[in-house]
């Protein structure tokens, strides 16, 4: 039997999450293995965060309530999100774990042996640096599997890294329009790191993918991120083609498209190593020649599988 006591470390950003952080604690609580420290950054929250968390740490003394100022008020910032994250793996690093888990605070972990059976696939694979469950989101009464969800990709809000690895990447890069759980991956997978998504472990978001702020406004945001870690408008063009009928339909694409152009008018170049965009670029357009030998009426389809391909390449 593996002793994993102590094995890894939980970090959490939160910024508003009243609504849905305790339902986040108490399915971490229900867990078969618990973190060795939880350390929870409460980012200048404005409405219970804080107190919601307090609460549970009374009762709970390796979980840890940090406040820390926002330059924001009450607006999300991802980039601020991902320093929050720094922040609060800078307060355990000279401590000793061999994980170290990212957990959104709208997340709410399905299965009670989840850490367990993450860390038991670092166990069996020594290459694998990045593991993490499959994100489920709401529609009307039915959770749903995210179709972004890929067995190669690793949903930021549920990231688990081998500690060796995170330190290799020099853990996360705080960016503008987000995609620092992507670049993070990235590097992970340049440095000779396997990636491995598991389905068997659903676990269910509450907040809608770039839903903070409102949904167009973050599918503008993923447009302009598209664009900043130099995706190829070819690439691009055809992802929001096979996106058409999502709804609203053609909004959603349009919108998307409308952020990857705006960000090309704003700025001269992607924020991420010229290598990587050349790396990105290839991919995308392999990609594309696989899409466009299918008939049309499959090209712009929800196919989960190539959905779930299209986003791990961004």
């Amino acid at each position: 039997m593996q002793n994993l006591a102590n094995s890894f470390v939980l970090l959490t950003a939160a910024k508003n999450e009243a609504k849905y952080i305790g339902v986040t604690i108490e399915s971490v609580l229900r867990q078969s293995v618990l973190p060795k420290a939880w350390h929870i950054m409460d980012d200048g929250s404005t409405d219970e965060t804080a107190d919601i968390v307090r609460r549970f740490a009374r009762q709970h003394n390796f979980l840890h309530l940090h406040t820390i100022a926002s330059r924001n008020g009450g607006e999300r910032n991802f980039g601020a999100q991902y320093r929050a994250i720094n922040k609060a793996y800078s307060l355990v690093k000279a401590e000793a774990f061999e994980f170290v888990c990212m957990l959104d605070a709208d997340i709410e972990l399905k299965s009670n042996y989840y850490f367990r059976s993450i860390i038991d696939e670092f166990e069996r694979d020594a290459d694998l640096g990045l593991a993490g469950g499959y994100i489920y989101e709401r529609s009307g009464d039915i959770w749903k599997c995210r179709p972004a969800n890929s067995p190669t990709s690793v949903a930021g809000g549920v990231q688990m890294f081998r500690r060796v690895c995170f330190d290799e990447i020099d853990g996360y890069q705080a960016l503008m329009y987000g995609g620092e759980d992507w670049l993070a991956q990235v590097h992970a997978q340049h440095a000779g790191w396997k990636v491995r998504s598991l389905l068997h472990l659903p676990v269910h978001h509450y907040r809608p993918t770039s839903s903070a702020g409102g949904r167009l406004k973050g599918i503008f945001r993923m447009g302009m991120r598209d664009a900043s870690f130099g995706s190829h408008p070819a690439f691009e063009l055809v992802k929001c083609a096979r996106r058409a009928r999502e709804a609203p339909v053609l909004i959603n694409p349009l919108v998307r498209l409308s952020g990857y152009f705006w960000y090309g008018l704003k700025h001269k170049s992607p924020v991420v190593p010229s290598d990587v965009v050349q790396t990105l670029r290839k991919e995308q357009i392999q990609r594309v020649f696989e899409w466009t030998k299918r008939p049309f009426n499959r090209f712009i389809s929800s196919d989960k599988a190539l959905v779930g391909r299209d986003e791990s390449l961004r």
